[in-house]
């Protein structure tokens, strides 16, 4: 019974770190756009940090039943403890992040398939607007290609017309409104 039990949380916490290091948004969802992605994750990071916490309760209490360890299991042990161990303060870290800070996708927008995300606003250091191409497949699945980064633009919108991102802004040095236009040939969701 306890043999099981540990099995199941070791492939809870090697699966969860797997997910943490690897796949962008939690547990590799890409659904319907980035911005329901995002919300989406805020909440399942919460859930993310449960299932490691109780996979690491009951690890510690699987190994304390046993008496008998190999070198090997040792091994296995303090890796899987390790890989808890980072989990829980990373997630904790993100759950508080989120907790004080909020949810940030009012960020992200989005027109037609192109998408905007603006970073770091107000935060620690320069704000960017991410922009990038996103096609939504038939099940509500999307993929996304990044276009460009730019610095941060001041009442900033943006458009798609004859292949070109058109980006309208305020620039404080001129006191005007502004263009900038990115090449978008070569980007389409039908191929």
């Amino acid at each position: 019974m306890t043999l099981s039990r540990y099995h199941l949380a070791a492939l809870i916490i090697t699966v969860t770190f797997i997910d943490s290091m690897f796949i962008p948004p939690v547990f590799g969802i890409q659904w319907h756009s980035q911005k329901f992605t995002y919300e989406l994750s805020t909440y399942l990071v919460w859930i993310k940090q449960i299932l490691v916490s109780i996979a690491t309760y009951v690890l510690i209490k699987s190994i304390s039943k046993t008496s008998k360890h190999t070198v090997q299991a040792k091994l296995v042990s303090l890796l899987l403890f390790i890989m808890a161990g980072l989990q829980i303060v990373a997630l904790g870290l993100t759950c508080i992040w989120y907790a004080i800070v909020g949810s940030q996708a009012q960020f992200y927008q989005q027109q037609e398939n192109i998408v905007a995300y603006t970073s770091d606003v107000g935060a620690f250091g320069s704000a960017y607007h991410h922009f990038g191409y996103q096609c939504v497949g038939e099940y509500g699945f999307y993929t996304y290609t990044p276009i460009a980064t730019i610095d941060w633009l001041r009442d900033m919108s943006f458009y798609e017309k004859n292949n070109q991102l058109i980006i309208r802004y305020y620039d404080f040095k001129t006191k005007t409104q502004q263009v900038k236009q990115i090449d978008l040939h070569g980007l389409s969701c039908n191929g």
